[in-house]
């Protein structure tokens, strides 16, 4: 029964997650993934709210506020759920490679009530707003000592990659902060999909964009603690150069309380 119970945990938050993620558009995905801290038990996690300054869409230079759920929940540390993807390992050769399949959920670039969208003036009739996507792929990860090395292949609109470094810049007691260095290839149909109209026919090429980001967490007692950081992202200049891109830069912040379990 505790394990029935705890299943539903799980799904019941992954679907919660998903429809959060399409309510705040790109917001939920920009902030860092986070390991919490694994326990004995079976299961494990954290559940927070974080409150984010970031921009309304990604290409534009207007910023907002909003708040997004943080969920992280693993499951013998083989099944998982972090913050906009879930996976399985299926392989692990020590305790420092592994390898598995996953699922990522990708937000559309923008909204069609997006107001700095509405400010652009009358977009291309071309301009469907792109949709949530989910992305199913591979990864591979690699840890030893302070750093942390994954990499990521997924097929959503065309083949995208992610590889991530993370160093542990700092550890106590209580406190942590880890610096994390992010490149994201990004193919022709995802970026003509997401920033020049889905039917626009663009003659775009590929994108690369850069991410540098740190992330501190803040242990209050046993369950409760906090987590805060920035991450700033240089986009491609195929995405700066598309009728709704207006600058090639953009960072948010973020803040949250989380409870782990």
């Amino acid at each position: 029964m505790k394990l029935i119970t705890r299943t539903l945990l799980f799904v019941s938050l992954s679907a919660f997650s998903s429809f959060a993620l399409a309510g705040v558009a790109s917001d939920i995905d920009s902030i860092p993934a986070y390991d919490s801290e694994k326990t004995d038990d079976d299961w494990s996690g954290m559940l927070g709210l974080a409150l984010l300054s970031s921009p309304e869409y990604i290409g534009s230079e207007d910023t907002e506020g909003s708040g997004a759920p943080i969920i992280i929940v693993d499951y013998k540390d083989t099944a998982y759920f972090k913050i906009n993807r879930g996976g399985y390992w299926f392989w692990k050769a020590n305790d420092n490679f592994r390898m598995g399949a996953l699922i990522k959920l990708r937000a559309g670039a923008w909204e069609d009530d997006d107001d700095s969208i509405e400010d652009l003036g009358p977009l291309p009739a071309s301009f469907d707003e792109p949709d949530m996507q989910a992305e199913p792929g591979v990864n591979l990860l690699y840890q030893a000592g302070k750093v942390k090395f994954e990499f990521q292949l997924l097929s959503g609109e065309d083949i995208n990659a992610v590889a991530k470094v993370d160093f542990l810049a700092y550890k106590s007691e209580k406190s942590t902060i880890t610096v994390q260095f992010e490149v994201e290839a990004l193919g022709e149909d995802t970026v003509n999909y997401n920033w020049y109209g889905d039917t626009s026919g663009a003659d775009v090429d590929a994108a690369t964009n850069t991410s540098l980001a740190l992330i501190g967490t803040y242990s209050l007692n046993k369950e409760w603690g906090l987590i805060y950081g920035a991450k700033t992202t240089s986009l491609d200049e195929e995405i700066e150069d598309s009728p709704i891109g207006d600058d090639d830069t953009y960072t948010i912040g973020f803040f949250g309380a989380t409870w782990a379990f």
